[in-house]
């Protein structure tokens, strides 16, 4: 993961028929827990092509990094940012 002083980016994977990837950041005064959302197309007539992506989510925070740790909100896993 990287980031500066506000915007943090995270590397996602998302299949044929699911929407770009959506980061989303819980900001609190000591931490960020930070979430991935991808939303799948599905229904009659879909047709999903087998195919994986990876590429870039990004969230802007409300305030700027500092020294609060960035945690994944769906593992609980602390993550390191690498500063850009």
């Amino acid at each position: 993961m990287s980031g500066d002083d506000r915007t943090l980016t995270v590397m996602a994977e998302w299949g044929g028929c699911d929407s770009l990837p959506h980061l989303r950041a819980t900001e609190t005064p000591k931490a960020v827990l930070l979430t991935v959302r991808i939303a799948g197309r599905t229904g009659a007539g879909v047709v999903c092509p087998a195919v994986a992506r990876l590429g870039p989510a990004r969230v802007t925070l409300h305030t700027v990094l500092g020294s609060r740790t960035v945690t994944d909100e769906t593992t609980g896993r602390r993550l390191s940012v690498r500063r850009q």
